[in-house]
């Protein structure tokens, strides 16, 4: 960035000419060109006749007649400006009295008793800080102009002050130099010379408009002001100093008299920086600071104004998403490839929120916020709260890598002052779109910058990912597959929610090495996918290694291909992300699995059994699992992440030796092996509900369910004796009777369908959306309790039929009432005929899990890609499920 040079003295004496041709004229030049901002009405003037009254005095003259402004026509003639405040231009401004000055010196944060104690760039500090390079009366300050040019009250909170950049200059000495990442090549300088930040300083001030347009309360803004206020409506302030006579008209600009000396606020970063007790986040932000070095031109500049001979001129920068004029972050000179960006520059002077303006007028409007803990606060949650998680996993604030610190750091950084003041507090939302919950109580101080406002808070204020179950995720290099997933397939906006209660069983990268892959299903060749990470392959940090496995021992082999995060987020395209999101899917329970039952429902539709909840012993099964195709997973490590303990969302059980697995078992598999589920298994496989390709087009991972569809089902199976009964009754055909049909024959081919569709009806209407599972908690949106613990929902079954209503004939799935007790012990079906069933719980003959996967491939011998899956529990019933009374 080019720093232009001062300009002041060289507009002043190009303009006396101007003046001395005709001052009238000047002032309805100036008049004109501020009534185009709209800031100054003109119609009360004519200017061609008359000079307002009070209008023909400049600035300096007006100031020097005075008997209490000494002070400050002393700094006025010491710098220079005497000429420009007496003769011309257009200014603003904010002027303390010598009783102001006589209090200043008595206590500043600078350390000056005396005048004569102020070295020439705090007294530029003094009269630039205190002006603005335009005239404005006091109502019009809250004013910007809109697109067309038009002023908008009330939308305005800061302003460009007259300082230059330079002015923000500071020699800094060797032994200041911070001990941070990107500091580490000028630890040996002497000194450098720093501006910090080369966009101009601007001012705050509060007006009664902008307060009332953007909802701030006073009481808001006496908690801004530490409660060291009292502000009644109608005031005025400039950074924080009170406006006690406004709008004194001079013929070059307003003087507005102040309680107390203006002087110019520091950024927010350099506050963090200079205070005593944040000193530990001050260390954190110093991370992503970096010396910016400025152009020749800019260094022959500041060489030029100042007398000196430097041979650089640094700026201080930090890498962040939004700064001044771009983003400074990874793209620049030194900076790794690995780096983290802040959502915003606390260093950027002239910040803006993101909105439809631009420029100035952006600035103007708004400015941040920045939550700080105290070093107390920080270092209890370090040593004792949440934190000591990271501190166990990565030994020090300055191990905590970027990518976890960014998160940290950007969930103390809000967009908008105006939105987070104590009155809207209610509805300042984390990265979750939860409320934050931050109360009054919370922060101890607030400290005024040109860019913002700090918060030093007394708790500390993480992302939602260090309270949920994604916590793990996040501090442990060990979960970087997980933690890539999630970020890459948007799934941390479910994790994060705090409204819901999960139990996240968690891989490890190494249990990752072991997931049996559910597109072998349908191969001569199961097949074992190796999940890697690669922080070398930007973008494709994740890739699989595909091995064979041994059918008799079960170990894979060498690496027969890979699969690579390929064409971008489509999930029906990338088989990394494919798979990924079934392993998430597959480990999600929502819901406590330590509330006493043994089987739980994942998000995805899947079923787990847990055994020894909560204990040291805790083992995990998915569906494989529960069907002896592999053993039980162990539970390594438990994070506690509820609501009672650190104010998140569930708990995350961390899986080491391998991870959650779905069953290749299709319900048409396991009828088939037990014969004591022969007679449906047979009406059920010459039928029209089992498929092999799903719409044609989407191979299936075996004999598949036709009406099945990506989500959970419970197949009732009634005993072969039942079944028995019902054909030897006539209330039920068999395949055989079909057969034995002459079709050419038109009686008998009406019949056939007779048949075809009854055995249909009766196969549909053992089919139930919805897993109940015996030894689970199936109450979920059931109906009330009755007076034996029993809990009744109906649910929609795959039997569409016709129905004859008070309005006509309806089509409609068929229902079955489920009934059930808390702990799930027993299930009972109660069908449309009035008859009720249970299950049976012989041992190996209820709770048989099946998973049925169909591919984005047409044939199963080429599958890569999983379509969609479904899930489903398989029971033996007492009896057969009928649409009308049977005993």
């Amino acid at each position: 960035m080019k720093i232009k040079k001062p300009i002041d003295l060289q507009r002043s004496l190009a303009l006396q000419d101007f003046w001395k041709r005709s001052r009238c004229h000047l002032l309805a030049v100036g008049l004109a060109l501020t009534c185009a901002g709209g800031f100054v009405s003109c119609s009360e003037y004519d200017l061609d006749e008359n000079t307002p009254a009070g209008w023909d005095r400049s600035i300096y003259s007006w100031l020097d007649e005075q008997d209490d402004f000494t002070t400050m026509v002393k700094l006025i003639n010491d710098l220079d400006y005497r000429d420009v405040l007496a003769k011309t231009g257009s200014k603003t401004l904010f002027a303390a009295d010598d009783q102001a000055f006589d209090r200043f010196f008595k206590n500043n944060s600078w350390g000056v008793k005396k005048y004569e104690d102020l070295t020439v760039a705090q007294k530029r500090k003094l009269l630039f800080g205190a002006m603005i390079n335009n005239s404005y009366q006091v109502q019009t300050l809250s004013s910007t102009p809109n697109a067309s040019g038009t002023p908008v009250e009330g939308d305005a909170m800061r302003r460009s002050s007259a300082l230059e950049p330079f002015d923000n200059v500071q020699i800094l000495e060797k032994k200041d130099i911070p001990n941070a990442d990107y500091w580490s090549m000028y630890q040996g300088r002497d000194s450098l010379v720093v501006l910090h930040d080369a966009t101009e300083t601007p001012m705050i001030h509060f007006i009664e408009r902008y307060m009332v347009n953007k909802q701030i309360t006073n009481e808001d803004y006496d908690f801004l002001y530490n409660h060291t206020t009292h502000r009644q409506s109608g005031d005025a302030s400039v950074n924080g100093a009170q406006i006690v006579e406004q709008n004194i008209r001079c013929l070059n600009g307003f003087i507005n008299r102040m309680s107390e000396v203006v002087t110019p606020l520091p950024n927010m970063a350099d506050i963090i920086m200079s205070k005593p007790n944040t000193t530990v986040f001050a260390h954190l932000l110093n991370r992503y600071s970096v010396l910016d070095c400025m152009d020749d031109e800019t260094k022959d500049s500041y060489n030029a104004s100042r007398g000196t001979h430097v041979d650089s001129v640094f700026q201080l920068r930090y890498f962040s998403e939004r700064s001044q004029g771009k983003a400074f972050n990874k793209s620049h000179n030194q900076v790794s490839e690995d780096f983290g960006e802040l959502p915003y520059d606390p260093g950027w002077n002239s910040y803006n929120v993101p909105s439809n303006s631009t420029g100035s007028t952006a600035m103007q409007q708004d400015m941040a916020v920045m939550l700080v803990p105290s070093d107390e606060a920080l270092n209890k949650y370090w040593e004792e709260g949440a934190g000591a998680a990271l501190r166990k996993s990565f030994g020090s604030w300055d191990n905590v890598p970027y990518s976890t610190l960014t998160e940290f750091m950007s969930a103390n950084m809000l967009e908008s002052l105006s939105g987070s003041v104590p009155s809207k507090f209610q509805f300042i939302l984390n990265d979750a779109a939860d409320p934050m919950g931050i109360k009054t109580t919370d922060v101890d101080s607030v400290w005024l910058a040109c860019n913002g406002a700090i918060y030093l808070t007394n708790r500390v204020f993480t992302p939602t990912s260090f309270v949920s179950v994604m916590y793990p995720t996040v501090v442990d290099k060990n979960m970087s597959i997980m933690l890539w997933a999630i970020k890459k397939l948007n799934y941390q906006a479910y994790l994060n929610s705090l409204n819901a209660r999960y139990s996240f069983f968690l891989p490890s990268n190494k249990a990752l090495l072991e997931y049996v892959d559910p597109c072998s299903y349908g191969k001569p060749q199961r097949q074992m996918l190796r999940f890697h990470y690669d922080s070398d392959r930007k973008g494709n940090e994740v890739y699989a290694s595909i091995h064979n496995i041994d059918p008799e021992t079960g170990v894979a082999g060498d690496s027969v291909g890979v699969y690579t995060n390929s064409n971008g987020t489509n999930l029906d395209l990338n088989p990394i992300l494919n798979r990924l999101y079934t392993i998430l899917d597959d480990h999600v329970v929502i819901g406590n699995v330590e509330d006493g039952h043994e089987y739980y429902r994942t998000k995805g539709g899947s079923i787990l059994r847990v055994k020894n909840a909560g204990q040291s012993s805790m083992l995990v099964e998915g569906t494989r699992q529960i069907n002896g195709e592999t053993p039980s997973v162990p539970v390594s490590y438990i994070y506690d992440q509820t609501p009672e303990t650190q104010g998140g969302n569930g708990k995350s059980y961390i899986l080491e030796q391998g991870p959650v697995l779905g069953t290749r078992q299709t319900v048409f598999n396991i009828l088939g092996q037990h014969p004591e589920f022969k007679r449906f298994h047979d009406l059920l496989e010459a039928s029209e509900l089992i498929e092999t390709k799903h719409d044609k087009k989407f191979a299936c991972s075996d004999s598949c369910i036709s009406v099945f569809n990506n989500f959970h089902y419970t197949v009732y199976v009634p005993t072969n004796e039942s079944i028995d009964q019902l054909i030897a009754d006539g209330d039920l055909h068999t395949w055989d009777d079909v057969a034995a049909l002459d079709t050419t024959i038109a009686e008998q081919n009406t019949l056939y369908h007779q048949y075809v569709n009854e055995i249909d009806a009766f196969l549909r209407y053992h089919i139930q959306d919805n897993a109940i599972v015996i030894n689970a908690d199936n109450t979920t949106g059931m109906d009330k309790m009755d007076s034996e613990g029993n809990f009744t929902t109906p649910y929609e079954t795959a039997y569409l039929a016709t129905e004859k209503t008070s309005t006509g004939k309806i089509r409609a799935f068929k229902k079955l009432n489920v009934k059930t007790n808390e702990k799930g012990s027993d299930i009972w079906i109660i069908d449309a005929g009035g008859n009720t069933r249970k299950v049976v719980k012989t041992p190996g003959l209820y709770n048989l899990m099946a998973r049925e996967f169909t591919y984005a491939q047409s044939e199963k011998s080429q599958a890569s890609i999983i379509h969609n899956s479904s899930s489903a529990v398989v029971h033996l019933i007492d009896g057969p499920l009928m649409t009308k009374k049977k005993n």
